[in-house]
């Protein structure tokens, strides 16, 4: 099972399609889940379970995503360092281009 992005209820060709993959869940127990608690990470430890954003939630989550980012750098190592940042650069960047349309919702989890 992974974690991954999806715009909830999408209206078009682009929302229907839109997909970014977080991380495989056995990756996010044994290596985000650490971080999230070391930095009480409140939006991203819902990543696990499963949330619905908003763009007004954007801002908090791309700061929770910064501190996690800083923590990777120091924490991990090696192929769980790089692996994380294949996904998490990638979710960063697009995340944002979801809201495209008022009142999207994006479910991650």
């Amino acid at each position: 099972m992974a974690i991954s992005v999806i715009i909830n209820n999408p209206q078009n060709d682009f929302e229907d399609k839109f997909y970014i993959q977080v991380a495989y869940l056995s990756f996010f127990r044994r290596c985000w889940i650490p971080g999230i608690n070391e930095l009480g990470l409140r939006w991203v430890e819902l990543f696990e379970s499963g949330v619905n954003v908003t763009e007004e939630d954007l801002p908090f989550i791309l700061d929770e995503l910064s501190q996690l980012k800083k923590w990777v750098a120091i924490n991990l190592k090696d192929t769980d360092k790089d692996y994380f940042f294949e996904n998490f650069d990638p979710l960063v960047e697009e995340l944002p281009t979801a809201f495209q349309r008022k009142n999207t919702t994006v479910f991650i989890g």
